[in-house]
């Protein structure tokens, strides 16, 4: 009877488990979005529209999704070199002084990544988006693997959208099927980019 119960609640406790409140909003946004490579310079503010609601990284704080430092920040530059394949993306202040800089190299999706914990990459898709992601796979009393990432891609207004998406699928104690996705859609504001002929 113990062993029937313990199963029960587990099962109560698992299964599948979705949750992405602006799917909507990303569906009308990304249905129309821009490739970000018609530009080579973008400028944008770095706190978000509209919160996200939730807490990761890279909530609300679009430096963190660029690993560049916040401190007096206002905007964040991204210059693209399409012929060597990087990105540089830098926080300035209100008067548009460097903060901070972080360069990526951009790979092809199907590439694989540089060596070296300091490399810093991001992928930039056949459409003109550029991605992050992860997956690790950890077999203990369950067996699952996680997954997530950023999704980044220019809205058709000229803003930038970062949707960050988590998720999980395995046997929890070698017994039972679950499933878990999450997903955090935010828009950040295009902001004016002072010299002339960088847009």
């Amino acid at each position: 009877m113990r062993k029937f119960t313990a199963l029960l609640l587990m099962g109560l406790l698992t299964g599948c488990s979705v949750n992405a409140p602006q799917s909507a909003q990303y569906n009308a946004e990304y249905s129309q979005r821009q490739d970000i490579r018609t530009q080579n310079v973008y400028r944008f503010k770095i706190k978000p529209l509209q919160p996200s609601g939730g807490k990761y990284w890279g909530a609300d704080n679009l430096t963190q999704v660029f690993y560049v430092s916040d401190k007096n920040a206002a905007t964040i530059e991204l210059r693209f070199n399409f012929p060597t394949a990087t990105l540089q993306a830098s926080s300035l202040d209100e008067q548009g002084k460097v903060v901070s800089t972080q360069t990526f190299a951009l790979l092809a999706e199907s590439a694989t990544p540089p060596s070296g914990s300091d490399t810093k990459y991001l992928y930039l898709t056949k459409s003109g988006e550029l991605l992050s992601k992860w997956k690790n796979c950890t077999p203990d009393m369950s067996v699952g693997c996680s997954w997530g990432g950023h999704q980044i891609f220019i809205t058709h207004s000229a803003d930038l959208a970062v949707q960050y998406a988590t998720g999980g699928a395995g046997l929890a104690f070698l017994l039972i099927p679950f499933y878990n996705s999450e997903a955090r859609l935010q828009i950040f504001a295009k902001a004016p980019i002072g010299a002339a002929g960088d847009e």
